[in-house]
């Protein structure tokens, strides 16, 4: 069976701002688009990135209002200078995992806007980027490219192999009278495939990308004092361990019985009931306690009966969406080669082991091998 999901929608805006007048009817069609999609599913969030002195520009979380990302294009589009597509893709997907940690059974859109004066894609940096985009297809994660008088032919084919990746579309468009219909036709959710017995989404983590998912996964905290169980409401002195986002108490055991209809695909890997953060347990335990009792159907019936844009606004008024100003992950290369010096005898060239994608061994933030420190939490990687 296919099913539609609420969608949070980022948009890497990365048009040549050569042109102001069409920069603004670009920025009325991705209003138009935004508000058009809202009026089909009031839970679809946005969110967007834009170069701005040679660094992406973006909100520190995705929002229900549409008006705030406008009124942020608006206000730095004069000032926009050109995207490096290839840093905007990364810092888009690792923002998109962030989210993922927390929130529940969303689709994530990447919609990228893009045309000749973009820089292009260094073929040095396509191995990394093409690894990124596999380990989180699975969330599911889907990219549609938009790439206006795409007439390089090799610049295209780079793109429609990310969007093919994830099952996505790419389009490339001659007229930019076209963008449009283009943009419009986007407004159409995106299908996923569910279990029916189960009727949530099969899982479907591929085995080489189970460790990073189990990376990615919060260790829930141990609390030695007896407390109230937030799943079985009884307090006892059965091991409590608390999830490290929203410091829900909950008996370790019933957490691991929990598990059994909220993993992601990794027995052992599953969503804290509360805010959906993603925990594991030890997956020896899990299994040894799955022999047990689940959750009542009340209990679970009372969770899925939530009212997911209500949960939404609350957590988006108790703190306001930021704008966040990072540094290009991948610029290197956006930066124009120096004029060789002839007279000099060239330098042996040492051997390139190539870009690798890694995570924080401390944070758990996604980041490459070009990084001597974790660019979240500072620790020394190398």
């Amino acid at each position: 069976m296919h099913v539609t999901r609420s969608e949070d929608i980022l948009i890497l805006f990365g048009l040549t701002p050569n042109n102001i007048k069409k920069m603004t009817q670009v920025i009325d069609l991705l209003a138009k688009f935004m508000n058009q999609k809202q009026l089909m599913d009031p839970s679809d969030r946005f969110n967007f990135i834009a170069f701005q002195e040679m660094s992406p520009n973006y909100f520190n979380q995705f929002t229900l209002d549409p008006t705030m990302v406008i009124n942020e294009l608006k206000k730095i589009g004069k000032k926009l200078s050109i995207a490096n597509l290839a840093g905007g893709i990364f810092v888009a997907i690792t923002f998109i995992i962030e989210v993922y940690k927390t929130i529940l059974n969303k689709n994530y859109r990447l919609i990228i806007l893009c045309d000749d004066g973009t820089h292009k894609i260094p073929p040095e940096y396509l191995p990394a980027l093409h690894e990124l985009i596999d380990k989180v297809k699975d969330m599911p994660f889907f990219i549609d490219i938009l790439h206006l008088n795409g007439n390089d032919i090799e610049e295209s084919r780079k793109l429609a192999s990310f969007a093919s990746r994830t099952k996505g579309t790419y389009h490339n468009i001659h007229k930019f009278k076209d963008l449009e219909s283009k943009l419009l036709e986007l407004v159409e959710k995106k299908y996923i495939k569910i279990d029916p017995s189960y009727m949530r989404v099969k899982p479907a983590i591929q085995e080489e990308n189970r460790l990073f998912y189990i990376k990615l996964a919060d260790d829930p905290r141990l609390v030695t004092s007896p407390e109230a169980c937030a799943i079985c409401f009884q307090k006892s002195n059965r091991a409590v361990v608390q999830c490290p986002k929203c410091e829900t108490l909950a008996h370790k055991s019933c957490w691991a019985q929990w598990a059994k209809t909220s993993n992601i695909g990794i027995l052992f890997v599953f969503r804290c009931h509360i805010c959906y953060n993603l925990l594991k347990l030890d997956e020896n335990y899990v299994n040894d306690v799955q022999s047990g009792n689940i959750p009542t159907e009340d209990q679970l019936q009372e969770i899925e009966k939530r009212d997911i844009v209500k949960y939404m606004k609350d957590l988006e008024a108790k703190k306001k969406p930021k704008m966040v100003h990072v540094e290009d992950p991948m610029a290197i290369f956006s930066k124009p080669l120096e004029a060789k010096d002839m007279s000099k005898k060239p330098k042996k060239k040492k051997e390139k082991s190539g870009i690798k994608i890694i995570l924080c061994p401390i944070c758990s933030n996604v980041t490459t091998n070009m990084k001597q420190t974790c660019p979240s939490c500072g620790y020394r990687l190398f």
